[in-house]
């Protein structure tokens, strides 16, 4: 005859699996032995679903996945919780920590960011060995503008000209080549504080605008 004389868990982590173990005692020879009852692979998947957020004047946060290294799916609640930064609603980067429980041991601190409203070009216009490009103003949750350029539509080599003004919509760019064509698009930016760091996030580029240099 056996008895059961313990259990144990070792939790599973990011880097090892664990399992959940009984130890018998044979009543007549005392031998002890132990079996796995239950084998908790190793988490090797924690990921937001996603990255980059555009603001909106709401809050903002990415959901998250969490697997086993045989795919399973973990739940929330039960094997993992997710805390977030506060505010998850300007533009900013936030943090997104997933702590491991019950069955699972350890944590992961993810990133993601809200950029600001992107804009458009309104127009271009042609000068002497230049342009001037108007755009679209869009001052909310934004420091300023970037213009690019360049002879490519694929915009290699390009150059990026920076306005450091919200309220300033238009740029004019001169030493370029006569009777040339150039192709010219922008985007916004705004200066945060990450890790006591002034960093630009940026919005996407607007669709580009083309224009022929005068002589």
């Amino acid at each position: 005859k056996r008895q059961e004389k313990s259990r144990a868990l070792t939790k599973a982590t990011t880097s090892k699996d664990g399992k959940r173990t009984a130890t018998y005692i044979c009543t007549g020879c005392k031998a002890t032995y132990t079996k796995t009852l239950q084998t908790y692979y190793k988490v090797n998947t924690i990921k937001l679903n996603k990255t980059a957020y555009t603001y909106n004047g709401k809050v903002q946060k990415p959901s998250v996945t969490v697997k086993d290294s045989k795919g399973k799916t973990l739940k929330k609640g039960t094997d993992y919780t997710v805390s977030y930064s506060s505010g998850c609603k300007n533009v900013g980067r936030y943090t997104v920590k997933v702590t491991l429980k019950g069955n699972y041991s350890g944590s992961k601190s993810m990133t993601y960011n809200i950029n600001p409203k992107g804009t458009g070009v309104s127009k271009v216009t042609a000068a002497k060995k230049g342009f001037k490009v108007t755009w679209k103003k869009q001052a909310t949750q934004t420091t300023g503008y970037q213009v690019q350029y360049s002879t490519s539509s694929k915009f290699k080599k390009a150059k990026t000209v920076t306005i450091s003004k919200n309220k300033t919509t238009s740029k004019s760019v001169g030493k370029l080549s006569a009777k040339k064509k150039y192709y010219v698009r922008v985007r916004t930016y705004k200066t945060v504080k990450i890790g006591g760091k002034s960093v630009k996030l940026y919005s996407g580029w607007s669709k580009a605008k083309s224009v022929t240099t005068k002589k």
